[in-house]
C-alpha cells in the first residue's frame, strides 16, 4: 500500500510542472463547445425541453462563447433534418437561432413537399406493379393488397429518386451551416 501511494505522490510531482498548451486549451475549449452544442440540440429535439430553455442555457455563456454555440447549434439542428421525418420543431429551433432563416426555410420545405409528392407518386405505380405481377400468379380479388413497403419493386423505385433528393437536402444543410 505505501509503495502505491509512493507511486501516486512521484506521478503528482512530476506532472505539477507541466501545463497545457495555448493550442490543446483551445482544442478542449472546442470540444466542451461542441458536446455542449450537442447536449443542448438533442434536448431540444427529444423535447426534454422548450426552445427557451437553450436561450437561458445561451444566456449564462460569456458573449464571445454565444454565437459561436448558436452556429454549432444551427448546424446540428440542420443535420437532423430529414426527409422522411416531420421536421417542425427543428425549423422553429433555427429560427429561433437565426431570424433570418425564412428563406432557407422555404427551401427545405419545397425540398421535402418535392420529395414527399414524388415518393407518392412512385409508391402507386409500384403498388399497381405488384398487384400486376400477383394477378399473373391468379392472384386477385377486391380483398387482395399489396404490400410496397419492403418490396423489391419499392427499393428498385426508391433508388430511382431518393439520391437526387437526399443530396440537395445535403446542399441546403450546408448553406443553413454557414
Amino acid at each position: 500500500m505505501a509503495e502505491i501511494k509512493r507511486a501516486i505522490e512521484l506521478a503528482m510531482e512530476k506532472t505539477k510542472s507541466l501545463h497545457l498548451s495555448h493550442e490543446e486549451l483551445e482544442k478542449l475549449r472546442e470540444e466542451e463547445m461542441q458536446a455542449k452544442a450537442r447536449s443542448l440540440a438533442n434536448r431540444f429535439l427529444e423535447v426534454d425541453f422548450h426552445f427557451k430553455e437553450v436561450e437561458k442555457e445561451l444566456l449564462k455563456l460569456a458573449l464571445d462563447q454565444r454565437e459561436p454555440l448558436k452556429k454549432l447549434l444551427r448546424q446540428y439542428l440542420s443535420e437532423a433534418i430529414q426527409l422522411d421525418r416531420d421536421n417542425a420543431l427543428i425549423f422553429q429551433g433555427i429560427e429561433t437561432l437565426q431570424k433570418e432563416s425564412n428563406s432557407i426555410k422555404r427551401k427545405f420545405q419545397q425540398l421535402i413537399k418535392n420529395y414527399r409528392e414524388r415518393k407518392e407518386r412512385a409508391f402507386a405505380e409500384t403498388e399497381k406493379k405488384v398487384l400486376f405481377k400477383l394477378e399473373e400468379l391468379g392472384i386477385a380479388g377486391s380483398a387482395v393488397q399489396a404490400k410496397v413497403e419492403g418490396s423489391q419493386e419499392w427499393e428498385q423505385a426508391l433508388v430511382k429518386f431518393k439520391p437526387d433528393f437526399e443530396e440537395k437536402l445535403r446542399v441546403l444543410q450546408e448553406e443553413l451551416k454557414k
